[in-house]
């Protein structure tokens, strides 16, 4: 008798979580600003950034496995409060791609709407049946992402016959500075993943019967399923979407923006309990229409340089909290 997905992933669940650490990463920004910075600074400060992309996750899960205080910090009452912040900017982000997405094809009317949906859509299903159906989704949307990107990338370069876009290198100092500076600020990202937290405490410990795994071997293995998806995304600089592409653009902009969507709306659950969190995630839906004039690299921005220096001074902690206990222990 065949086993049921939810079995499934319960038996084995490594892969389950690197695929839904690797959608949960994959946002709609790392499609469009990739392509924005190709074209503003150049293709190698671009080429830095998406490396410096795919490098964050697997940074995370060293990070937390040689610095196992980073999880007690961020468990404080202030750290899960600043979290719930920049949450609320993810969903924002994300659902600002997915209006974008779809604006000039259905109208701005009818992409609010659809971005509304999807916000809706996920707080009920998370409310009502929690991280499983975060990760099942997030896996379902992720091999949806890979087959998409992998459509548009190679019709696309089959399409420019050769006639690639004309893209400056950007090897002048100040763009390779802006292109590491850009991908530095990437690294402390999933830092700021609720989500990230709870995986590795969920594996530790739960309620489902789910098989322990080696975790920090599934965030790696979400650093590279997030890096296979970045090399047809980079591919796509070189190339012009035609028309009739432009639906199958939106598509998978839709099912990178809703698989970090659902991960923040999870994320309110996690840290805050499902009335709280529902509270927060309903605040979320209602304020969106504010920020959502800021465009999807705009709201990046300000989410990015913002976060940095809640990761520095939470790192700084951590190590001056793993250097007293050592210093205990050997006296």
């Amino acid at each position: 008798m065949k086993l049921s997905i939810t079995k499934k992933f319960k038996a084995k669940p490594r892969l389950w979580y690197a695929m839904s650490i690797a959608a949960s990463w994959a946002g709609a920004g790392s499609l469009m600003n990739s392509t924005t910075m190709a074209k503003t600074i150049g293709v190698v400060p671009a080429l830095i950034w998406c490396l410096c992309n795919t490098l964050a996750c697997i940074v995370f899960g060293l990070l937390i496995w040689k610095l196992p205080t980073i999880r007690r910090i961020m468990r404080t009452r202030v750290c899960r409060m600043v979290l719930a912040l920049f949450s609320i900017f993810q969903i924002w982000l994300a659902m600002t791609a997915i209006n974008d997405a779809w604006a000039n094809i259905i109208g701005s009317t009818g992409a609010v709407i659809l971005s509304f949906g999807f916000m809706l859509a996920f707080v009920i299903l998370l409310y009502r049946h929690g991280i499983i159906a975060n990760i099942l989704t997030d896996n379902g949307g992720m091999y949806a992402i890979y087959a998409l990107v992998a459509v548009l990338a190679t019709v696309s370069l089959i399409a420019s016959k050769g006639n690639f876009a004309s893209l400056s290198l950007g090897l002048e100092k100040e763009n390779l500075m802006e292109g590491l500076y850009k991908g530095l600020l990437l690294l402390p990202g999933p830092f700021t993943y609720p989500y990230f937290f709870k995986l590795v405490d969920y594996n530790e410990s739960n309620d489902d019967s789910v098989s322990q795994c080696d975790i920090i071997r599934a965030f790696i293995g979400g650093g590279i399923g997030f890096g296979v998806y970045m090399v047809f995304a980079f591919s796509l600089i070189f190339t012009s979407i035609s028309p009739a592409l432009e639906v199958c653009k939106a598509i998978l902009l839709t099912a990178l923006a809703a698989s970090t969507l659902s991960s923040f709306v999870y994320s309110e659950y996690a840290v805050f309990g499902r009335k709280l969190g529902l509270g927060i995630n309903l605040f979320s839906f209602g304020f969106w229409p504010l920020v959502a004039p800021l465009g999807v690299m705009g709201v990046w921005t300000l989410m990015a340089e913002s976060r940095v220096y809640l990761i520095l001074a939470m790192l700084a902690a951590a190590i001056i909290l793993r250097v007293v206990e050592r210093k205990k222990v050997s006296e």
